[in-house]
């Protein structure tokens, strides 16, 4: 149930709702379900890539585990099942001095036909695992990818994170183990 009060401000006056917080369990499962659902009917397997994560078994090791992650392409679908808008907030490129782009920011909002949104940025950078050879485009594009797959996501409540998205996660975290070994043996 929305409760709505209208509160003056000097200013402006405006809308301000007090949601309850407490879900219907039933209904928040049966909603889950569906999402499930939605994601075997509408999903095939080339809208996932299978990455390799280090993650840490019932002994406190870490054990290499194959997990899947959604790509580009599910969540275009998944968006498109939903009707999802997006459009592209804000944007920043960092160029080198010789005019090649080293970084792309990107920030995108989401939108659901019931006026809900949410805004979501993300980074490409050429000092990314394979990235310091790749287009100026592609550094653009995949900060885009990445902003607009978290936006879709979030706003879903997928709480996913997308194969781009992953990719980079596994670099950072592969770059800091390397420079800590490296670190540890001077």
């Amino acid at each position: 149930m929305v409760k709505a009060e209208l509160i003056e401000n000097p200013q402006e006056t405006e809308i301000v709702t007090a949601v309850d917080n407490v879900p219907d369990v039933d209904v928040a499962i049966e909603q889950w379900d569906a999402y499930q659902k939605l994601c075997k009917g509408l999903l095939n397997d080339s809208d996932y890539q299978e990455i390799i994560v280090k993650e840490k078994d019932e002994d406190g090791n870490y054990v290499k585990v194959k997990r899947h992650f959604k790509k580009k392409s599910a969540w275009q679908k998944l968006s498109r099942a939903f009707n999802v808008d997006t459009e592209i907030v804000d944007r920043d490129i960092e160029r080198t001095k010789m005019g090649r782009i080293r970084e792309a920011y990107y920030c995108v909002r989401a939108t659901l036909p019931n006026g809900r949104n949410v805004e979501s940025d993300a980074l490409c950078s050429r000092s990314e695992r394979g990235k310091d050879k790749v287009s100026d485009h592609t550094i653009m594009s995949t900060a885009k990818t990445r902003a607009t797959n978290r936006a879709i996501a979030e706003l879903i409540g997928a709480g996913e994170v997308s194969a781009e998205e992953m990719s980079a996660e596994r670099t950072v975290v592969e770059n800091k183990s390397k420079f800590l070994k490296e670190d540890n043996s001077s």
